[in-house]
């Protein structure tokens, strides 16, 4: 789930840039505050290790929280939420 329509349009352009990268591109539904993505080989009619692997590295950027791991980057103020865009479990 995201906040709005720029944070699923964000959560889009990353994954659509992982995918790429990894020459393994899934399908890519998305309304206004929400993004599903579906993987699978469709060669191999089934699941395989290159779509966990990039099922992987999709949660790994998409839930990446620079203000909790203690670093200089800060990330999206948590107090406004105008700045928010993705809805963290």
């Amino acid at each position: 789930r995201t906040h709005g329509w720029k944070g699923t349009l964000m959560v889009i352009n990353a994954v659509g840039h992982l995918a790429e990268a990894a020459w393994h591109h899934p399908d890519i539904t998305a309304s206004y505050a929400w993004v599903e993505v579906r993987l699978q080989n469709h060669a191999a009619k089934g699941i395989t290790d290159k779509d966990f692997e990039l099922a992987k590295k999709i949660e790994e950027v998409v839930q990446w929280q620079p203000g909790k791991m203690g670093g200089a980057l800060e990330g999206t103020p948590e107090k406004d939420q105008r700045f928010a865009y993705i809805k963290y479990d």
